[in-house]
């Protein structure tokens, strides 16, 4: 059975509710959870989806650890972290640059969030509103180093870089492959910095975060060699003391995902 995004790619996006379920997100999540029947989609080609089950928080642990993390974001005052994190406060708001888009936080009074949404209308997936309440509650203070440094650098990663691979670095070396100039332009919705194009590669830094940057190396590869085309991305050596690692991971397959 494949991952929650995985099957997210497949499916057709118009939350019909054919399946009994209200979105096409909550399917995907329910399904890869091994908590909603796939064959319930009416419109998923069921030939494509042998796979290797693998090991993801379920749907219900994904809920209840976003309850626990909502609860703890509430308590926190952004006017106060905002700043350091590259979060602009503009009275009642708090606006935090997220990849090709903005963030957009309602607050009171006293600088408290009260709702999180995106600037481009975006239905927020509860993996992005984990991660961007992460971002805040880690408050970060680390100065970023610019070494960047493989996601095996970090301690306790060694299950993670498989992942990294399968979901973000082994799709950006599909895309460029496939769709380099489309790819290239889509670039330009985001805050990137030493972009260097040639014919064995591309190289860029991406600010998907103000204070994760990440650096993605592609490399062509040469077919008449035998070398297959290969992309590694590359967090700042800080990147550990302002999310923790699942969520680096995450934050580069939604990379991969947006371009």
């Amino acid at each position: 059975m494949p991952s929650y995004l995985e099957l997210l790619k497949r499916l057709p996006k118009t939350n019909c509710k054919e399946c009994g379920l209200e979105s096409c997100l909550l399917f995907a999540l329910k399904v890869s959870a091994g908590e909603w029947d796939i064959s319930k989609c009416p419109s998923l080609p069921k030939e494509e989806l042998a796979g290797k089950v693998e090991e993801r928080i379920t749907f219900n642990q994904l809920l209840e650890n976003l309850k626990e993390l909502k609860e703890r974001f509430k308590r926190l005052n952004l006017r106060e972290v905002a700043h350091n994190l590259g979060a602009k406060v503009e009275q009642n708001l708090a606006v935090l640059p997220y990849l090709d888009d903005e963030v957009l936080i309602e607050l009171d009074a006293n600088g408290y969030p009260l709702s999180l949404k995106s600037q481009k209308g975006f239905e927020p997936d509860p993996r992005d509103e984990i991660l961007l309440m992460n971002y805040f509650l880690y408050n970060g203070d680390k100065p970023l180093s610019q070494e960047f440094v493989g996601l095996e650098s970090f301690p306790h990663s060694l299950s993670k870089v498989a992942t990294l691979k399968r979901y973000a670095e082994e799709p950006l070396a599909r895309l460029f492959d496939e769709k380099r100039e489309a790819v290239l332009e889509a670039l330009k919705s985001f805050k990137i910095s030493q972009l260097k194009v040639s014919n064995s590669g591309i190289s860029f830094i991406v600010y998907a975060l103000p204070r994760v940057p990440l650096m993605v190396n592609y490399w062509a590869g040469d077919p008449e060699e035998g070398l297959s085309s290969y992309c590694k991305v590359l967090y700042d050596a800080s990147a550990i003391s302002y999310l923790d690692l699942e969520c680096l991971v995450f934050l580069a397959e939604r990379l991969a995902e947006k371009l």
